[in-house]
C-alpha cells in the first residue's frame, strides 16, 4: 500500500512506527494512543483516553445493529470499547500503519473479539469499501494528518449509507489565528520527520463548508482543548515526576512543545455530522 501513499502520509507511517517503539506503560494494559478527555481529577491516562472513546461513541450514538467504520484505528483499542460498550453488529477498522495493525489483530484477538472486529490497513482518502456501507464511522484525533482532511469527507460521506453519522475528534487553528504560528516546519523530536499539514489547517468555519460541501448536515463543531490536549499536558507533569531522570526530562519536553501549540492557537474539537438522505 505504501506506493499508493502520498510522501506526507508516508511520514506518518514512519512516525508512528517510530513511536510504537518508545510508548512504554503511559496507558496501561490498554493500547490507547489519543489525548484523553478528563472529567475528573485523578484519572490516569488510560481511563482518560476510554473516556475520550466513550465521548465519541456517544456523539456517533453507536448502537446495537450498526456496521461501525473506525478510521485511524490504531491499536484497535477503541474498537474493543466500541464492541464491549455499544454492542455493534461489526466493527471495521483501518489504519495506515503496519504494526498498528499487527498488534490490533492480537489484541482484540485477546478479548475475544476477532469475529467482531475486522482490522486491516486502509487510507482514509481512498478507502476500499462500497458506497453505502456502514452505518457509523468514527474517528480519534488523526484527521488532522489525512492528505487530505476534505479528501477524508468525501470519502466518509459516500462509505456511510444515507442518514448515518460521523463523529470525530481533531486539531485545528482557532478562529483568528494564523496556522504559521506554529506550523514552522520542524522535524519531530522523537522521528525526525516532519508532520505539519498546512492543507488541514483551517478554523471551524470553513471546516464546517467542507462538510456540507461532501454531504453532511446536523453539523456541530466544539472546542474541547480544556478536557484534552491542556489537562493531557497536567498530567504528563505528574508523570514526568513520578519518572525522573532522564525519562522524566523526556516527558517534560513532550509537555512543553504540547503547550506550546495550545498557548499559539491551536484547538481540540469534537465534531459531528449526518449524511444527508
Amino acid at each position: 500500500m505504501s506506493a499508493s501513499l502520498s510522501s506526507h502520509t508516508q511520514d506518518v507511517v514512519s512516525h508512528y512506527t517510530r513511536r510504537h517503539t518508545e510508548r512504554g506503560d503511559l496507558f496501561g494494559n490498554q493500547p490507547f494512543a489519543n489525548y484523553g478527555y478528563w472529567t475528573r481529577d485523578g484519572l490516569s491516562l488510560e481511563q482518560a483516553s476510554e473516556a475520550l472513546t466513550e465521548l465519541v461513541a456517544a456523539t456517533a450514538g453507536l448502537a446495537p445493529g450498526d456496521a461501525v467504520l473506525d478510521v485511524g484505528c490504531g491499536y484497535g483499542a477503541g474498537a474493543v470499547v466500541y464492541a464491549k460498550r455499544c454492542r455493534p453488529a461489526s466493527i471495521t477498522g483501518i489504519d495506515v500503519t503496519p504494526v498498528r495493525i499487527e498488534e490490533g489483530h492480537r489484541y482484540v484477538a485477546s478479548h475475544g473479539l476477532s469475529d467482531l472486529i475486522t482490522l486491516g490497513l486502509g487510507n482514509a482518502t481512498a478507502m476500499d469499501f462500497a458506497d453505502a456501507s456502514f452505518d457509523k464511522l468514527v474517528s480519534v484525533e488523526c484527521a488532522f494528518h489525512f492528505d487530505t482532511r476534505v479528501a477524508f469527507l468525501r470519502e466518509a460521506a459516500r462509505v456511510l449509507k444515507p442518514g448515518g453519522t460521523l463523529a470525530l475528534t481533531d486539531m485545528i487553528p482557532r478562529r483568528g489565528v494564523d496556522p504559521a504560528a506554529y506550523l514552522r516546519g520542524e522535524k519531530t523530536v522523537n522521528s525526525g520527520v516532519v508532520l505539519d499539514n498546512a492543507g488541514n489547517a483551517y478554523d471551524a468555519d470553513v471546516y464546517v463548508q467542507h462538510l456540507r460541501e461532501a454531504g453532511f448536515t446536523d453539523i456541530r463543531i466544539d472546542s474541547i482543548v480544556d478536557w484534552t490536549r491542556a489537562r493531557f499536558v497536567e498530567a504528563l507533569h505528574g508523570v514526568a515526576a513520578r519518572a525522573g531522570g532522564e525519562k522524566g526530562e523526556a516527558i517534560l519536553r513532550s509537555a512543553r512543545r504540547i503547550q506550546q501549540f495550545i498557548d499559539l492557537g491551536e484547538d481540540y474539537v469534537l465534531v459531528a455530522a449526518r449524511k444527508a438522505r
